[in-house]
């Protein structure tokens, strides 16, 4: 049984995590804008109504297939501030990086990464693409589920900063689903952005964040800010089984998700049940083998020591699908330290002219670092906590370094290029098994993209027995895992898609999320 309904039609879509940044990108679609306009528009109105997943004091990423069958990157992630290092990690009394607080944050690349988009590929008036953000956010919205339930499970913690406090628990209440919540800090921010999106590293909002970091005892300077710029570039692919897989590169964990396919493409998996133990033991198997490669080797790729090219050439890939032979043969788990899912928001938008655009953005957790700039209400990310302070560690923390990031998402082009699907998910560390088990519901057990989004899912907390599994899944008689069943639905990622064939576009969201795919008529 398939719960959700695609949208389909011949003229465009979007899909996103909540319906009314769903309905501001299908406006701009049905106002002449192509998809990469409706992406800006949804990925600003997705800060406002989802502001714990994505908001502007985060990173965004996108993959772009323009008309003419290229592919492209932006990456709008941001580096360490200069200031942050070990040295000063370690004299705080931290062992590790800390999860959340002034430490754990790095400089913000949304705002310029979506700019970056704009600049390169719109069409529309940057002004009339954050409008609507700002309207949302100065007049107010529908609190969400998944919005309010996270205000509520993390009210403890938030309410200790002075920021979040004020923005978040207006007159010291919880909002409720569908209470109405508005963000005037916010929608001046915005409003600032919409005129110059430069005054977000370099105006008066980037002045108060760098002054409120500062006085929690971060090292933010103005100067991180300033000199803060997004990048575009070229992103990897792999073939499988005849289709052309696209994804996101260093420093993201991208590669992790083509070593996965890559080893699977041996195995004949439509013998292999898709909820069954078997399949369970294969990707689990699988993931260990990526996940080492990606923590020996992925970072920021100006610190790489072997380049993502040669991390997916023929001879590395060899080498991989050996080291995968001997470990379907062991019984036994590596111990080490558990590493957590995180939090994203996933969209994705086609349309008629043959524009596709894969975009994701982050706070990394939850509310990221858990401090919001009390004046312009902007919870900053807590993204530098995925560094390591381990000194020969390739993703050890240093000033103006990119961390590893587990953002990424896809784009699939088979038939020629004449089917094109953009696919993604939250799932933070989980991300590229979560990807490889949507992929292969689609390419190898035949399900459509919507059967395959809710489709049961597994995650592995890396380095660890432990596995959670949503019902539906047999998983007696699998040895070296404990196994817990999570009630279906559940939120192991929220996964939204696009799929361009022959001249039907369609949209896809999850039911394990808010959102919901809109179009044109």
């Amino acid at each position: 049984m398939v719960y959700g309904s695609p949208f389909y039609t011949l003229k465009g879509v979007v899909a996103s995590e909540h319906p009314l940044a769903s309905v501001i990108g299908a406006q701009v679609l049905r106002r002449g804008g192509n998809a990469v306009d409706a992406a800006v528009a949804t990925s600003l109105a997705l800060t406002v109504v989802l502001p714990h997943l994505g908001g502007i004091g985060g990173d965004f990423f996108t993959l772009i297939r323009d008309p003419d069958g290229h592919v492209r990157f932006i990456n709008g992630s941001g580096p360490a501030p200069r200031r942050l290092n070990r040295a000063l990690v370690l004299r705080q009394g931290h062992d590790r990086m800390p999860v959340h607080g002034p430490l754990s944050i790095s400089v913000p690349g949304l705002v310029d990464g979506l700019n970056l988009l704009w600049r390169r590929f719109g069409t529309v008036e940057w002004r009339d693409l954050v409008d609507p953000a700002v309207v949302l956010a100065r007049e107010g919205f529908p609190v969400s589920r998944s919005f309010s339930g996270t205000l509520s499970i993390l009210r403890d913690e938030l309410v200790r900063d002075y920021g979040s406090r004020m923005t978040y628990y207006p007159r010291g209440i919880t909002p409720k689903v569908g209470d109405v919540i508005s963000f005037k800090g916010l929608a001046r921010a915005l409003e600032c952005i919409s005129e110059d999106p430069r005054c977000f590293y370099e105006g008066d909002v980037a002045e108060k964040l760098v002054t409120y970091v500062k006085s929690l005892g971060g090292v933010l300077e103005l100067s991180d800010l300033r000199s803060y710029r997004a990048e575009e570039g070229d992103p990897i692919r792999i073939e499988y089984r005849g289709r052309l897989l696209y994804e996101m590169p260093p420093n993201t964990q991208g590669i992790t998700t083509l070593h996965m396919l890559k080893l699977l493409e041996d195995l004949n998996l439509k013998t292999v049940g898709s909820l069954s133990p078997h399949r369970l033991w294969l990707f689990l198997r699988a993931a260990k083998v990526a996940y080492r490669v990606r923590d020996q080797y992925v970072t920021d790729p100006r610190y790489m020591r072997v380049s993502a090219s040669e991390l997916l050439s023929r001879n590395f890939i060899e080498g991989l699908r050996g080291e995968f032979k001997k470990v379907l043969e062991e019984g036994s788990v590596e111990e080490g330290g558990q590493v957590g899912g995180g939090d994203t928001t996933f969209f994705a938008v086609a349309d008629s002219s043959g524009w596709v655009v894969a975009g994701i953005q982050s706070l990394f957790y939850p509310f990221g670092s858990y401090v919001t700039e009390p004046t312009y209400g902007i919870t900053l990310n807590s993204r530098a906590s995925s560094f390591s302070l381990i000194l020969d560690h390739i993703n050890c923390l240093e000033p103006g370094k990119k961390t590893m990031h587990t953002l990424s998402a896809m784009i699939v082009v088979g038939d020629g290029g004449e089917d094109l699907l953009a696919l993604g998910l939250s799932g933070g560390h989980f991300r590229p098994l979560l990807h490889a088990e949507l992929l292969t519901n689609i390419i190898d057990y035949g399900m459509e993209p919507q059967e395959a989004i809710e489709h049961p899912r597994f995650t592995w907390h890396l380095w660890t027995k432990n596995v959670d599994c949503e019902e539906g899944y047999v998983t007696e008689g699998l040895r070296g895992y404990e196994f817990r069943k999570v009630t279906y639905p559940s939120r192991l990622g929220v996964a939204a898609a696009v799929r361009l064939k022959g001249k039907v576009i369609a949209g896809y969201t999850d039911i394990r999320g808010d959102g919901m795919p809109v179009g044109l008529e």
